[in-house]
């Protein structure tokens, strides 16, 4: 099949971002394609698409369905710190949790709109204090504008970006798609990531992005392809370089930001540092723009490095992928080293038949670099998908065993992840395990009588304390699918006990035993 751009991106200017304006036949192949249009992205390092009208219907209704159990937590803030252009930042976690109407009101007071017409010129209102069922007929009063609008509020951006910080409800698990969707479902889109034999958020399972005015994306290169679907509520703008740059642009970064290039090489992984078009203009560095309005899709590439922000309320959705032509671009890939939740992913285990590279059907290799968040016990990376060792996902960077999972009682899982963490009550987390001596993570008691014996689950298999399973896997349980004892109350050893004392209550004075040995039997008095 062959595809070509209905256009370019502010063509009239030196635009060169290609925009897809496919029919229903044509998108509704992803893997197609894609293919068909790799060789625009791959010079581009993005694209837009712009999906057809026959595809879009069909998300009204799903969102609406889901929008309710949508929870926003744990939402960072992001301050901006810099100046002439170049700025870096950091992200404070903030506690808490908001329903996206909660968001939606965050978004409309001072310091977390818009620009308005009196502070800058610029020709639109901010966006109305509407409610749901308005923001999702993805329209705000930021959508649709001319370029030359949207390059106003560009300049004011640059001007105010180190004031009034932004928050960004980032790297949600979760989607608005379900199974009735049959093209283009992020939750299963087509591509060699789904020979990984493990979830991995984010890669080959969708996050949710829930921005405002400001809230920014910093300066990054993936490797892998992304796709990015804003559902509902204001722009994103995107800014590109364009790939056959990036050597240039990874050089001068380096220069800029040495310690933290000295620190780790692979910085820009970080996704904390910002560098304005016009000072990467003066280095000789092109720089393409690009606004993505609701509804539409943007696809990054790899090498292309890429940054950008929210121009006010809106709710995003995101994945990685890889085509079959990416494998070669995965094998010499170099991950950041120094960060816990860095993920790498196994080449060979991906790469497609046709390649011949031994599939490990029984084995994963996650190569998460973290820890399980309610035990201390660490194993290889190679563990079988249904090992009690597996690592499930339950947030960004936050896995949790499965024997871990199954054996607290507020805890489960269900479809590949683990929910429940936030329920375990703090006191839990307080205990001390009675094997191990540390008080991390989440301890689960003995259930003998009145037994206040505390352990980590993976703590009393290695010390080979008693888990007698309750249920069978797949039990997506709010109770622990465990009977566990301490050593002391280990049922075995108590009956032992109690059958040794039985035995010594019939013991009397002069009673005649006899012990029966393999060559004979003894008499005793």
């Amino acid at each position: 099949m062959k595809i070509q751009p209905s256009g370019y991106y502010d063509q009239e200017n030196g635009g060169t971002i290609p925009i897809f304006a496919p029919t229903m036949e044509e998108f509704k192949d992803f893997k197609t394609f894609m293919e068909a249009i790799d060789e625009y992205g791959k010079k581009a390092g993005i694209v837009k698409i712009i999906p057809p009208k026959e595809w879009s219907e069909q998300l009204p209704g799903l969102i609406a369905d889901k929008i309710n159990d949508i929870k926003i937590r744990k939402p960072i803030t992001q301050h901006i710190l810099g100046n002439n252009g170049i700025f870096s930042q950091t992200n404070i976690e903030k506690r808490g949790t908001f329903t996206v109407n909660q968001w939606f009101e965050l978004c409309q007071q001072p310091g977390h709109r818009p620009p308005t017409k009196k502070q800058k010129g610029i020709l639109y209102d901010m966006i109305d204090n509407e409610l749901l069922s308005n923001y999702l007929k993805n329209e705000t009063k930021t959508s649709f504008l001319s370029t030359d609008q949207y390059k106003d509020i560009e300049r004011y951006y640059w001007r105010t970006i180190a004031f009034n910080q932004a928050m960004y409800g980032a790297d949600l698990l979760g989607t608005f798609f379900d199974d009735s969707i049959h093209f283009w479902n992020l939750n299963k889109l087509d591509n060699v990531l789904n020979n990984l034999k493990t979830v991995v958020p984010g890669v080959n399972s969708p996050y949710l992005y829930f921005g405002m005015w400001k809230a920014t994306f910093a300066w990054h290169d993936m490797d892998l392809y992304s796709i990015n679907l804003i559902h509902f509520g204001a722009p994103k703008q995107w800014y590109v370089i364009p790939p056959d740059y990036r050597k240039k642009f990874e050089n001068f970064m380096q220069d800029q930001f040495y310690i933290q290039y000295k620190h780790c090489h692979q910085f820009l992984r970080h996704k904390t540092f910002i560098i304005s078009p016009t000072v990467l203009k003066e280095q000789g560095i092109p720089i393409q723009r690009c606004v993505q309005q609701p509804g539409e899709i943007i696809i990054t590439f790899p090498y292309g490095y890429h940054s950008g922000y929210n121009l006010d309320f809106n709710c995003a959705e995101s994945v990685n992928f890889a085509l079959d032509s990416w494998v070669p671009i995965g094998k010499i890939a170099k991950a950041c080293e120094c960060i816990e939740d860095t993920v790498m992913i196994d080449v060979d285990e991906i790469a497609p038949k046709q390649e011949n590279k031994p599939q490990q059907e029984e084995r994963l290799k996650t190569g998460i670099k973290t820890k399980c968040v309610l035990c201390p016990v660490e194993k290889p990376s190679f563990v079988s998908k249904d090992d009690d060792y597996c690592l499930m996902p339950f947030a960004q960077g936050v896995y949790v065993h499965k024997l871990c999972a199954e054996a607290m009682d507020e805890t489960y899982i269900a479809k590949d992840r683990v929910y429940g963490v936030d329920d375990i009550p703090p006191i839990r987390k307080k205990l001390i395990c009675i094997y191990c001596k540390k008080k991390s993570g989440a301890c689960m008691q003995c259930c003998y009588d009145k037994c206040s014996r505390s352990f980590h689950a993976t703590c009393a298999v290695e010390s080979g304390a008693i888990m007698k399973r309750k249920a069978g896997r797949g039990s997506a349980s709010k109770r622990s699918l465990y009977d566990a004892h301490c050593s002391q109350h280990d049922p075995k050893k108590i009956k032992d006990r109690q059958y040794i004392k039985e035995m010594a209550n019939k013991l009397k004075r002069d009673l005649e035993i006899y012990t029966k040995w393999k060559d004979g039997v003894s008499k005793g008095m």
